[in-house]
């Protein structure tokens, strides 16, 4: 490729004082200045500029200092309510609940929930799944369900918010050293969250998915024992998904010298990106906390992935007054570069040393990747001079069984399961990631738009973010750019999700600005901004166009046409339409690709993805919007925005490539012949009753197994689907041709036939110009006989931030998994670890995620373990009533 150069220097980063915000109790309480180091800003676009790198890390501490940052997640208690006078340090905190962070009470069970039953309120063998009975009466509180006091109700899966208190008590790592600061950092809080150190209020955070730090140094004490307080306000109508309630991210505290690299306060970027030749641009920001003057100097040292120091420079030292925020700014030139990529993600890593008199006193490492980024109309999107074609998938940031709770290996395994499933990008929606997501898709190669806002001025919810917005976007957005805009997988922001209030342009327009402010190496999109018309205002700001459910292009090409010059994506599309939408931006090079909604299913939105089964020709179709042959989009049991969620007991979303459990979904193996990553895929529609027919709304799929294990008499018709990227596709059945089961042409990938019922193997073979490409074949397989445990990793290391995700299988005799069988499973986990989360795939069976029991659901269930802090051996054994019980063992202890 040819060197590629890309202009802008980004201003230096300052952090402000913010004022602290008294909320609930902590009225009348004395209120300080924090520096609270928050979010803003972004902007304009070399977009053929390709940024680099991920989250600050740290290296050794210079002598005789302690560690720069360490995680200060261990050691909390936790009350769920309202604590009066919590902030107050000789508040009696002693009968309170003792955990570590991460954590989501809205995920644990219900206090004086009844103990579950296993929750069978619908019994998911049945031959057609059918709403649960239900009974007179308020329905019954479950695990942590509560459809009478969610105040969320189907948005949020009927969970419970409310008020929830934290409290730390902790010592200094250094007593001794008199100069030192420490700040403490939050990756998450959700939502409006008043914090104290020592009864002195630091202040407020409202939004509840951005990072944010509080400096300690000032109310601190040296020796002796401090009490830190935090205080959680969840209640209300605020969300329009399952958010979780809590300290559901990791948090930080960091000790350095007076003269320090603040937060967030290194940029590097890669303005020449050449095969044989490449430039790192890094700008450093520097604070001197302390009250004298200080000469500083900072040298960079660049390494390559195989950790060899490649390039290294050195600014002459400079005068600090107390209280200065000075910018360093560094070019280094790197021979022969190994270039970041989706195929090859190559990571290099720039440690930055400030030095004081020759000494170190501060050091920062910061991972990066060197690659160039273009997005425009012409070429459409290149990754290193490259075209790339988006197979994207929106994600939300919980995790099934486990809430909100984000540890670090739960973000890894989503991350490798979509990309082993073909997807190459994530669309963080509706909100800023996990800096540990990020990590990952930098480690794996996928690409990430950044969404920052879900709304902004105008509200979707009485109780959300709007409230704040006006006071807070800045800080929020400047945060979330500041952190991210190292990471290489990040190749886009989005500046918010089909918001209601950019008629005017106003807002939009202040907000790209501040970003472009921050980073002018990635484009600007706003999701679903475009949708409105080719005249939208945010047409002005935006670098990349969007539009949402756009099936077979209808809207793109007036709006191409209109702003040829801009590239465009497709932010959000219907699991029925992934053919057309693949073909079309396929076809366009100007749209870029696409992403699903949604990649994986999640809490909350419950049912929306939901299959009905109603009589016949009984459901309306929405103008022209009869998706595909045989489908319609069901008006009547749709639900309208701001009105999502099915009738309880429906608690997630029932849509996505992958279910709760990371489990593959039926419109994923349509997907992989429509991408031609499988030759053929074989499925079988779930029979319906005699004179209804399958459904699906909006977000749905057909409801259909890879199974040919059916509880039906002999002879019944079953409906087929072959998923082929070939031209033609045949059935047998016992190895003789099905009458009839032959198609040329498969429409839209996809081949439909109608098999008489017999057991036996049923075989899909796909041929292309007359050739076979593949064949894959489904067996009737015998009664359930054994359980079977597969683990996701060989062993844990003992940082509480690593899981074991163990997949629960029904077998036959002959070891093959039982595709449609409900049994309840009982666990029992013995050493070095804990039952962290279990679950399934099934939308609407309400239980506890915490208790050590869950029912299969197409034969499969979940078990997630978390290792202990210390090593030795961690045991799961699965039973159920009539099977022979399985066992897994996992040695606990390799080094993190």
């Amino acid at each position: 490729m040819r060197e590629q150069r890309h202009g802008g220097d980004a201003p230096e980063h300052a952090a402000g004082d913010l004022p602290g915000r008294s909320h609930g109790p902590s009225d009348g309480v004395t209120r300080r200045q924090a520096l609270q180091l928050g979010a803003v800003g972004m902007g304009s676009l070399a977009l053929d500029a390709g940024p680099a790198a991920a989250a600050d890390g740290t290296e050794s501490p210079p002598a005789g200092r302690p560690p720069r940052e360490r995680s200060f997640d261990e050691g909390w208690r936790f009350f769920r309510g309202e604590a009066t006078g919590a902030q107050d340090p000789e508040f009696d905190d002693s009968e309170w609940r003792s955990l570590d962070l991460p954590h989501d009470w809205s995920i644990e069970d219900l206090p004086h929930a009844p103990a579950p039953d296993g929750g069978a309120t619908s019994d998911p063998s049945l031959l057609v799944p059918r709403e649960p009975p239900s009974e007179p009466g308020p329905p019954p509180v479950i695990g942590p369900f509560d459809p009478e006091n969610s105040e969320g109700g189907g948005s949020t899966g009927y969970t419970v918010g409310g008020i929830g208190w934290y409290r730390k008590h902790f010592t200094l790592p250094d007593p001794d050293g008199d100069d030192l600061h420490h700040e403490l950092r939050f990756d998450g809080v959700y939502q409006n969250a008043d914090v104290w150190l020592n009864g002195v209020h630091l202040g407020f955070h409202p939004y509840g998915y951005t990072s944010f730090a509080y400096d300690l140094t000032p109310h601190v004490k040296r020796t002796g024992t401090n009490v830190l307080a935090v205080r959680v306000d969840n209640t209300g109508r605020n969300s329009r998904w399952y958010s979780g309630s809590g300290i559901y991210r990791h948090t930080w505290l960091t000790t350095t010298g007076p003269v320090r690299i603040p937060l967030w306060g290194i940029h590097v970027s890669t303005p020449v990106v050449g095969e044989r030749r490449s430039v790192v641009h890094v700008e450093v920001s520097l604070a001197n906390l302390g009250e004298r003057p200080s000469a500083a100097s900072v040298r960079v040292g660049v390494r390559d992935p195989r950790g060899r120091v490649v390039a290294t420079a050195q600014e002459p030292a400079q005068d600090l007054a107390a209280g200065a925020t000075p910018t360093a700014r560094l070019d280094l030139t790197i021979r022969q570069p190994e270039l970041w990529s989706m195929d090859a993600p190559h990571l290099y890593s720039a440690r930055t040393d400030v030095l004081v008199g020759g000494r170190v006193v501060d050091t920062v490492t910061t991972p990066f990747g060197i690659r160039s980024l273009v997005w425009n109309g012409e070429a459409g999107f290149l990754l290193n001079g490259e075209p790339v074609e988006i197979m994207g998938g929106n994600v939300h940031h919980d995790h099934g069984p486990l809430g909100a709770v984000a540890l670090d290996r739960s973000e890894e395994r989503r991350v490798e399961i979509l990309k082993e499933a073909g997807f190459n990008s994530i669309r963080t929606a509706h909100n800023p990631p996990t800096p540990a997501l990020l990590d990952a898709c930098d480690r794996l190669g996928m690409l990430v738009m950044d969404e920052i806002f879900d709304v902004w001025d105008t509200g979707k919810n009485p109780q959300d973010y709007s409230v704040h917005f006006a006071e807070w976007w800045e800080r929020d957005l400047r945060g979330t750019v500041l952190r991210d805009r190292n990471h290489p997988s990040v190749v886009m922001w989005s500046l918010g999700n089909e918001i209601t209030d950019n008629t005017s342009g106003h807002r939009g327009a202040e907000m790209a600005q501040a970003l472009r402010s921050l980073d002018r190496t990635r484009p600007i999109t706003l999701g679903g901004g475009s949708t409105h018309s080719a005249d939208d205002p945010s047409w002005d700001y935006v670098d990349v166009g969007d539009v949402h459910y756009n099936a077979n292009g209808k809207t793109y090409g007036p709006m191409h046409e209109a702003h040829p010059g801009k590239a465009m994506t497709h932010n959000e599309t219907f699991p029925a339409t992934i053919h057309q939408d693949i073909t079309f931006a396929a076809e366009h090079t100007w749209a870029t690709g696409t992403w699903i909604w949604a990649a994986w299913d999640y809490l909350g939105e419950s049912g929306i993805g939901k299959t009905a089964i109603p009589p016949v020709g009984t459901a309306e179709t929405i103008g022209d919007q009869s998706i595909m042959p045989g489908w319609s989009i069901s008006r009547e049991l749709h639900h309208t925005w701001g009105g999502f969620g099915y009738p309880y007991p429906y608690f997630q979303a029932n849509c996505g490539d992958f279910d709760l459990i990371g489990q593959r979904k039926p419109q994923s193996h349509w997907r992989a012949a429509v991408t031609g990553r499988s030759p053929v895929e074989l499925m079988v529609l779930r029979p319906t009753p005699p004179g209804t027919e399958q459904v699906a709304l909006w977000w749905g799929y057909y409801d259909e197994l890879a199974s040919w294990t059916w509880d039906v008499e002999p002879g019944t018709p079953m409906t087929v689907h072959v998923y082929t990227p070939g031209d033609s596709a045949r059935l047998l059945l016992g190895g003789k041709a099905v009458p009839g089961g032959a198609a040329t042409a498969p429409e839209r990938s996809m081949a439909t036939f109608t098999v008489p019922y017999e057991p036996g193997e049923l075989t899909a073979v796909a041929t292309r110009n007359g050739r076979e490409i593949g064949r894959t074949a489904l067996t009737t397989v015998g009664a359930p006989a054994a359980l079977r445990l597969v683990p996701d990793v060989t062993d844990l290391t003992t940082g509480r931030d690593d899981l074991a995700h163990v997949l629960v299988e029904v077998i036959d005799r002959r070891g093959r998994p039982v595709p449609d069988a409900a049994l309840e499973v009982t666990f029992e986990v013995t050493g070095a670890g804990e039952l962290a989360g279990v679950g399934n795939g099934n939308p609407h069976n309400v239980d506890s995620f915490r208790q050590p029991r869950r029912h299969t659901w197409h034969g499969k269930a979940l078990a997630i373990l978390r290792p202990a802090k210390r090593p030795g051996r961690l045991t799961l054994t699965a039973r159920a009533p009539g099977l022979r019980p399985a066992t897994v063992t996992l040695p606990v202890g390799r080094p993190r």
